[in-house]
């Protein structure tokens, strides 16, 4: 029999999200970034468990508002609070908590969003070859700490429940820590996409203690000559390597980012044969964006893009089935462009994805009421409405029931906003080559 006051776990995010659909509940564990799918019943304990109630009060609430018996209520309220102990949604406090904790979020918007994307810096320590925001040096107008937390507790009030901090090199931002601190305050799961140049021991302790949940380290090739020349400096494939040794003896998860360009385009297969040499078999492949310093003679044509695919989804294939992942199938809301991320650049503007180049900035969000602006504005509900059936070259393609395209890619190459996109075709037609997949 569980006795004493059950409160929501502080890592818990409950939200009630009504859109003109109607309402769910959402209830995510931030620091496993695992989902609680709950009953109306649970859903009408958790609200109560303030940590101001005695779950004796809580059973004679519940009785009364159902009709039912206390002893009929307490059975399974018992139950539940077991389940959500378990979980790790609940904790029990002997003694009540001096002011009640609220229940559920709120959320009311017709898009909710899973997930932000904050470029907290500009400023950067290297001088990448393709970089998309040219970064460097910070910007004149960037986002000052109050306002990066600001737009977290904003995004946090259209659903977000996860965070990714960027920059330019999010360890050059310095409060990251307590941007990291406030983000799990919301909460929020905090992912960290960095360089790997810079971090420390100290940087570990304290991520660990501040509870990232985990990191994306840019590494485009095993080969020193290879990454440092992309990178801009000498001994970056070094400091990386170190900084992903530091992360993974410690815990975190970490997933390597390999940029596919010129530089590194016929040494693919070695790298992956590297990286899973010093055990690193969670990577991301992405071609250079066409754009900020990804226009000059950096990014791969599609036909270059379609051959490294195949060569990399040969290896997986015949190295590593375990590993293979599936085929990303349409999903029947496009590509999902401006419904479930949201993404801002150093200076506030508000990009529709993290593809696009700040060219497609939609507005500011030191100058929006964000819930009114993501669920009203043109260019936004124009996005979510594209669909690779109506592009006049996307639906006669054989694989039309397979792929979403990419508008963002698009627009940063041809400046026109459409579905095709000659990378992501090139993509499709890898998997059919290598896996079989039909149209």
């Amino acid at each position: 029999m569980v006795k004493g006051y059950p409160v929501l776990k502080d890592d818990i995010f409950f939200a009630k999200i009504k859109t003109a659909s109607g309402t769910r509940v959402k209830i995510c564990n931030t620091a496993t970034e695992k989902d609680f799918k709950p009953t109306p019943d649970t859903v009408a304990l958790l609200d109560l468990c303030t940590g101001t109630n005695r779950v004796n009060e809580i059973i004679a609430i519940l009785s009364e508002q159902s009709g039912e018996s206390t002893e009929e209520v307490a059975e399974g309220v018992h139950i539940i609070l077991r389940i959500l102990q378990e979980k790790g949604i609940i904790t029990v406090n002997p003694s009540p908590l001096k002011r009640s904790i609220p229940g559920a979020k709120k959320v009311k918007v017709n898009y909710p969003i899973e997930s932000g994307q904050i470029e907290i810096t500009n400023r950067c320590n290297l001088s990448c070859v393709h970089c998309v925001n040219q970064s460097g040096d910070p910007c004149s107008n960037e986002l000052a700490t109050e306002e990066i937390c600001s737009a977290i507790d904003r995004m946090s009030s259209l659903g977000a429940h996860q965070i990714t901090l960027t920059g330019g090199e999010p360890l050059m931002h310095p409060d990251l820590f307590k941007i990291i601190e406030h983000a799990r305050k919301a909460p929020m799961a905090v992912i960290i996409l960095t360089n790997g140049t810079l971090i420390t021991e100290e940087h570990v302790k304290k991520f660990k203690e501040l509870g990232v949940n985990r990191f994306a380290v840019s590494i485009d090739s095993m080969d020193e000559d290879i990454h440092d020349t992309f990178r801009g400096q000498k001994g970056a494939l070094k400091k990386a390597l170190n900084s992903v040794n530091l992360l993974k003896d410690a815990g975190f998860s970490v997933r390597i980012a390999v940029s596919l360009n010129q530089y590194n385009k016929n040494d693919i297969v070695d790298t992956l044969k590297k990286l899973k040499e010093h055990d690193l078999t969670d990577y991301q492949f992405a071609e250079v964006n066409f754009s900020g310093r990804g226009i000059e003679g950096v990014s791969i044509s599609p036909e270059e893009y379609y051959r490294i695919l195949v060569e990399q989804l040969t290896y997986f294939k015949e190295e590593n089935p375990e590993k293979i992942f599936e085929f990303p199938f349409k999903s029947g809301e496009g590509c999902g462009i401006a419904r479930h991320k949201m993404c801002i650049k150093a200076d506030g503007t508000i990009i529709p994805c993290q593809v696009f180049s700040e060219e497609m900035g939609v507005g500011n969000i030191r100058d929006v009421d964000l819930a009114v602006f993501w669920d009203t504005n043109e260019t936004l509900e124009k996005l979510r409405k594209m669909r690779t059936e109506n592009d006049e070259t996307c639906k006669e393609c054989m694989y039309l029931r397979l792929c979403d395209g990419c508008i963002a890619n698009a627009f940063n190459l041809e400046g026109e906003l459409r579905c095709y996109d000659p990378h992501t075709c090139a993509r499709t037609r890898a998997y059919g080559t290598v896996f079989g997949i039909k149209g």
